[in-house]
């Protein structure tokens, strides 16, 4: 508008020559480790247990936060064990699927337990499965979630790691980089270019579960065994 307002001569020169933009942050790369994972799994629970299952689901599942919490009992296909998020709540505007693995139907499963008890939804969607915010869960994560706290290794962690950890955790076990963008419903990946967004139409349903499957495996391996 500026430029526009130079050329028509309105202005004499343009007022925001020089100015500069706002710095530009650099992407987190926070990865928990095995002992972290093993610690988040179960200190955040013992401290609140819905808590701790919303971080428990985003491990798993490797989506994020803001779908979690939101989560409904409409979106969820038991039946076919698979998550449903409708393009309304996806990041992206897109419909996405998520193969659910036996932890995150126990997760599920105790979620649904406890509203059946009516101990859950004063902290967040009075609909949402979980039944706590998402600010909720960032600030317990905030106050309490810091596994090294009192060392001399202190790395704060922050609630969208967990799900660069699960993505990582996939990339580890040799799950080939399209089907972790498929999981992560990251379609500047999956649907990049003329060959993958308009030739290939194929949803990779079956290879993304066996992605999280295999997540899942590994996950149970860490907080069982990791020290």
């Amino acid at each position: 508008m500026v430029r526009w307002a130079v050329a028509r001569g309105d202005l004499d020169h343009s007022p925001i020559d020089g100015l500069r933009g706002p710095a530009i942050s650099k992407p987190r790369t926070r990865v928990l480790t095995d002992n972290e994972i093993k610690f988040v799994w179960h200190k955040l629970y013992e401290l609140r247990s819905d808590v701790g299952r919303v971080v428990r689901f985003c491990l798993v599942t490797g989506q994020r936060l803001g779908e979690v919490v939101g989560l409904t009992p409409n979106e969820l296909d038991l039946p076919n064990a698979v998550w449903n998020i409708p393009a309304e709540r996806s990041k992206n505007g897109h419909p996405h699927t998520v193969p659910l693995t036996p932890i995150a139907l126990s997760i599920i499963d105790e979620c649904r337990d406890e509203r059946r008890s009516s101990l859950l939804g004063s902290d967040g969607n009075p609909d949402g499965l979980f039944g706590v915010s998402r600010n909720v869960v960032s600030d317990i994560i905030w106050r309490y979630g810091q596994p090294l706290r009192g060392t001399s290794h202190v790395q704060r962690w922050h609630a969208h790691d967990l799900r660069r950890t699960a993505l990582t955790g996939m990339a580890r076990l040799g799950i080939s980089p399209i089907v972790i963008a498929n999981v992560a419903n990251h379609r500047s990946v999956s649907k990049a270019g003329v060959t993958l967004g308009t030739y290939v139409q194929y949803d990779y349903s079956d290879e993304k579960r066996i992605a999280l499957s295999r997540w899942a495996e590994r996950l149970q391996t860490i907080i069982s065994n990791a020290s």
